[in-house]
């Protein structure tokens, strides 16, 4: 089922999970409190390309997916997760930052997952994005070119979490005690987008 969102943005086209740049940003941030209120500046010269604009246009782009997390445990558990782990959270932050993505995953994508039916490409999210365009007008100024970056961008998404290989997708492992946290920010909906099942979902929200 779509979550009620009041408009799509789809300027996620910057990167997938931008993992360096995030690692860059965070390892930074002093007071992950302050950074969330606006009142921490970063300077943008932290992300690790060389020319200042690419710069300056990731981190805007990555200060937005932070942000959209809104709560300072992600900040701290970050820093002492595995990669596989940060990419989980990165990836959380995608989908808070870009109700598109985490709704593709919860009709898409899970849909395909219980229906045993586990190829996934470009063309999903395409196709998505189609079908979304009569009910969210926002979406029907996507150029076709655009609409083709912005697929490549999530199944790049999809391929770093682990959770699509080789046009596949695949049921990842995660950390508990980042799924907890998650589930105690109100996000519940991004267990099932992760594949748990019911059984599963319920374990991690009784704790």
């Amino acid at each position: 089922m779509i979550r009620k969102t009041i408009k799509y943005s789809t300027g996620f086209s910057a990167g997938a999970l931008l993992f360096k740049e995030s690692d860059a940003v965070i390892s930074q941030i002093q007071n992950p409190e302050a950074f969330l209120a606006g009142d921490e500046i970063i300077p943008f010269h932290v992300i690790p390309v060389n020319s200042e604009s690419s710069q300056k246009r990731l981190f805007s782009e990555v200060s937005k997916r932070l942000k959209s997390l809104d709560n300072t445990k992600f900040f701290y558990l970050f820093q002492q997760s595995t990669q596989e782990d940060k990419l989980l959270i990165l990836f959380y932050a995608a989908c808070k930052a870009y109700p598109i993505i985490a709704d593709f995953m919860l009709t898409v994508v899970l849909r395909k997952w219980y229906n045993m039916d586990k190829e996934i490409s470009t063309f999903d999210f395409q196709s998505f994005l189609y079908e979304q365009m009569g009910s969210n007008p926002e979406l029907e100024k996507l150029t076709p070119a655009t609409i083709k970056k912005l697929s490549h961008v999530v199944m790049l998404m999809l391929a770093e979490l682990g959770m699509q290989k080789d046009h596949m997708i695949t049921k990842v492992d995660f950390d508990q005690q980042i799924l907890e946290v998650i589930v105690s920010n109100g996000d519940n909906w991004f267990l099932e987008a992760l594949l748990l099942n019911e059984s599963e979902r319920l374990k991690i929200s009784a704790k």
